[in-house]
């Protein structure tokens, strides 16, 4: 394995990226850095306790940590199967086509009545032949729709898409279809998801629950044997989200909703559509998938994670790919923890105190890395003795709080110990520490911008090797957009155009 060709593999301006969002990442520790020495200049022998930040690690990441760890060994999700529910599957796409016949078949074949799902491919402009995969599929399912934002009205957000599927298409149509109301579910795919069979069935049984609004199914990262940086973002999942979200789901319910493999109630839908914008997903929203889930919560709905079924989706090969798709993810979280938490009406909601609590530790744990490196800077000063430090707390508890998150990564490994053997946890440990440093500068870049810009949502390029998927040219009917009408069925093809 080429060292140089996995650090530096795509084109040169992925390269460029790479290097320019680890400079604008420097820019907060340059001003810490600066700031530190300008006050012990203006002030000799100025004297910085470092107590408060050891107290804070010491709660919110030590403590909250071994309380999540406790839940999960004294509490459970209650799993099962069912076939109770009618399911609309919504795959947003823009130039998928080196996945999405994968995905397709996946999804279509899943192990769940034909008649009670059907999935909805919403082609968001895309100039590939995306739009010929899906007519080739429509061929053998009847079950499978297509949506086609032409190029001058896509490309404007994930959120925007799902919005085009659910809003200006199922509402119109199935929508006065399935009764009762509360049996329908929509669910969301990315293009390259891969979903374990008993995903449906598996979900079903959760909504059976008429209080849960939204669930959430475990993620895995399908080529983690061709890269080891997948197989990193893999134990990620595995370590993280899995004990956190599922600790969540136990403790208060409170969720936070993913953009794969995200399963929500359209009667819950209906409660937190944004009616003066016509919208439920936000669009302008950069995780869309976790602002619709605190909203959901805000209407006091549950919202469930579950790891006894999985969807496998596309990890990223390079680091300048995964740095922008990390600053995006951190993007949205800063703009959910700007918009919720922080804003007093958050506060007012009449929801337990203990989800609100829940919901901010959750997003807050955003500005960690910004904590760390504050850490780094003034123990590398006090080191070379340019300033004075001062911690009413023994060293052990610094070291205890470094490494707080390491049962969580020894958790989610030793749950899937048949392809992590034991003799790999002790190196992954240490390899997968060192690996979440990478979201300091995803981190402190999204800060920035969003302090200086408008969100820009960039597509996460795809990694498959695998042919695109070629079709002759079929005698498609050109749907002609009315004047009246923002959407046009063609009950034949089962096409649709939305026209913005």
């Amino acid at each position: 394995m080429n060292l140089p060709n996995i650090l530096f593999k795509g084109s040169t301006s992925n390269l460029t990226y790479l290097v320019m969002t680890i400079g604008v990442s420097l820019v907060a520790p340059f001003l810490i850095l600066v700031g530190t020495i300008s006050l012990n200049l203006v002030i000799p022998n100025f004297l910085i306790d470092t107590t408060f930040l050891t107290i804070y690690f010491l709660i919110t990441c030590t403590s909250y940590n071994l309380f999540l760890m406790f839940v999960i060994n004294t509490g459970r999700v209650v799993d099962g199967e069912d076939v109770a529910h009618y399911f609309s599957i919504l795959v947003p796409a823009y130039n998928e086509e080196t996945v999405l016949e994968n995905t397709l078949e996946r999804i279509l074949n899943l192990d769940y009545p034909l008649e009670l799902f059907e999935v909805i491919v919403v082609n968001d402009g895309s100039t590939d032949r995306t739009e010929r995969v899906v007519r080739n599929f429509q061929k053998k399912y009847s079950n499978l729709k297509l949506i086609n934002i032409p190029p001058k009205n896509g490309r404007r957000g994930k959120g925007t898409a799902l919005n085009a599927g659910f809003a200006d298409f199922l509402l119109c149509w199935r929508g006065l279809e399935i009764r009762p109301r509360q049996r329908w579910i929509i669910g969301v795919f990315d293009a390259d998801a891969v979903p374990e069979s008993n995903m449906l069935k598996q979900v079903s049984f959760q909504f059976n629950d008429l209080s849960v609004g939204g669930v959430q199914t475990l993620v895995r990262i399908k080529n983690r044997r061709n890269s080891f940086l997948a197989k990193l973002q893999d134990i990620e999942f595995l370590a993280f989200a899995r004990v956190v979200q599922y600790a969540r789901t136990i403790f208060s319910g409170a969720v936070a909703l993913g953009g794969n493999g995200q399963f929500v109630r359209a009667t819950a839908l209906d409660t937190v559509a944004i009616r003066d914008q016509q919208e439920y997903w936000k669009k302008d929203s950069l995780t869309e998938d976790l602002d619709i889930g605190i909203r959901l919560i805000a209407k006091k709905w549950k919202n469930r994670y579950i790891d006894s079924t999985a969807v496998n989706q596309e990890g990223t090969e390079t680091w300048s790919a995964m740095l922008r798709q990390r600053e995006r993810w951190a993007w949205g979280t800063l703009q959910a923890l700007k918009g919720y938490v922080l804003n007093p009406k958050f506060w007012a909601l009449k929801i337990s105190l203990k989800k609100k609590v829940d919901i901010s530790i959750y997003l807050f744990h955003i500005l960690v890395p910004l904590l760390v490196i504050l850490c780094w800077i003034w123990s590398g000063l006090s080191i070379i003795g340019l300033i004075s430090t001062h911690n009413s707390f023994p060293l052990v508890f610094c070291v205890a709080n470094g490494f707080s998150f390491f049962p969580f990564i020894g958790y989610g490994l030793w749950k899937e110990r048949k392809e992590y053997p034991l003799w790999q946890l002790v190196p992954l440990l240490f390899i997968a520490t060192v690996y979440t440093y990478h979201w300091i500068p995803c981190i402190t870049s999204a800060l920035l911008k969003l302090a200086t810009r408008k969100p820009n949502w960039n597509k996460t390029p795809r990694f498959n090797k695998q042919e695109p998927f070629l079709l002759k040219r079929d005698e498609a009917i050109i749907i002609e957009p009315s004047e009246d009408h923002r959407l046009k069925v063609n009950t034949r093809t089962h096409e649709s155009v939305y026209t913005g």
